[in-house]
């Protein structure tokens, strides 16, 4: 598998990097528009550093992470679906939601694979809610969940600084980070969300991206969520985020936080304890991986430009709540269909055929 790496300056780009060290995986090409981290990179990969994204584009190769500035990913990806190359494009995929529903309706129509790590699909919190642990979909009730990352001057030391412009990121904290969520909340309760209520707020008068938002939610079976997200936490290398969460469900009522995961039954005198890792940076890799094994059998990528294209529906609605005072909004209603209809799209198999 020849893949090419667009922007390794993104500071996700490190996490992958195991699983592109995996045997029958050769890294042909990596470009770095921010020119932060491009020859340390090419070093450390053995391949060659292009110039520019356009120059990396004329490689040959089978397969491409796309890790750009929010404001080059459409034309990127328009770029590799013409050539029906398959890639994984990190979130948010764009730099509207425009961009992102024209990008997966092209792949469909040309049958090009495409993946976006949604990591927390991989993670031991999905497994542990899953309906093979008795969390059936109908029966969430309130799901709450609060993942306050770094503050934003970490990604000027990354030199990222982009990430602060709201013309060239899109958003802030909730468009980040936020995306995870709506993606795991529709995946738990296999239900979209169809209205928000929101209020986000910047605290650095020199940055045009939201520093703090709260997202309520409500999808379209009834559930209520709260998604609240932040660049406030004072992290350092050993604790970097505060992630927490609060489930209410027929079954039982979960609560997780500090590598912990409480579960309380209706009976039961006190919960149960159980250590579950919340460490997200640890799921990029196996994410990678199976990705590179869906393509090569020719099966539907587990999360892809649809439900991208939803949660990002999701964050411009809720940027508009807030704009009117936190006056509910409907999400964006061109997105109609279920998420589990993303198993139906047209990818394209490891011999370039089309299959559903």
């Amino acid at each position: 598998m020849r893949i090419a790496i667009f922007d390794v300056s993104h500071w996700h780009f490190p996490l992958y990097v195991p699983a592109l060290q995996d045997p029958g995986i050769e890294v042909v090409g990596i470009s770095d528009t921010e020119s932060f981290s491009g020859p340390e990179m090419a070093e450390r990969l053995k391949c060659k550093l292009y110039a520019s994204n356009e120059d990396l584009l004329g490689e040959g190769f089978d397969f491409a992470l796309v890790l750009s500035r929010h404001s080059e990913m459409g034309w990127l990806a328009e770029r590799l679906i013409d050539r029906r190359t398959p890639f994984l494009i990190e979130k948010p995929c764009g730099l509207s939601l425009q961009q992102v529903r024209r990008i997966r309706r092209l792949s469909e129509e040309r049958g090009v694979y495409v993946t976006v790590p949604f990591i927390l699909r991989m993670s031991e919190l999905a497994k542990r809610l899953s309906p093979a642990e008795g969390f059936a979909p109908e029966g969430y009730r309130h799901l709450s969940f609060r993942f306050i990352a770094g503050p934003i001057n970490r990604y000027e030391r990354s030199g990222c600084n982009w990430m602060l412009d709201q013309r060239l990121a899109g958003g802030g904290s909730m468009l980040n980070l936020g995306v995870h969520f709506v993606d795991l909340i529709t995946h738990l309760t296999n239900s979209r969300i169809m209205e928000v209520s929101a209020q986000i707020h910047t605290y650095r008068p020199d940055v045009s991206v939201e520093e703090q938002a709260v997202y309520t939610c409500r999808t379209a079976t009834g559930q209520v969520a709260v998604i609240e997200t932040g660049y406030l936490y004072p992290s350092t290398a050993e604790d970097q985020r505060d992630f927490s969460f609060a489930i209410s469900h027929t079954g039982s009522y979960v609560r997780g936080y500090a590598d912990q995961l409480f579960i309380k039954s209706p009976g039961q005198v006190r919960g149960r304890g159980v250590p579950v890792v919340y460490d997200t940076d640890m799921f990029y890799p196996p994410f990678l991986r199976r990705s590179l094994s869906d393509l090569s059998q020719g099966r539907a990528p587990i999360v892809g430009l649809r439900e991208a294209e939803h949660a990002f529906a999701v964050v411009e609605a809720g940027y508009l709540s807030a704009s009117n005072s936190g006056v509910r909004q409907p999400v964006e209603a061109a997105w109609i269909d279920r998420v589990k209809s993303a198993n139906r799209q047209c990818v394209a198999d490891a011999t370039g055929t089309r299959s559903e």
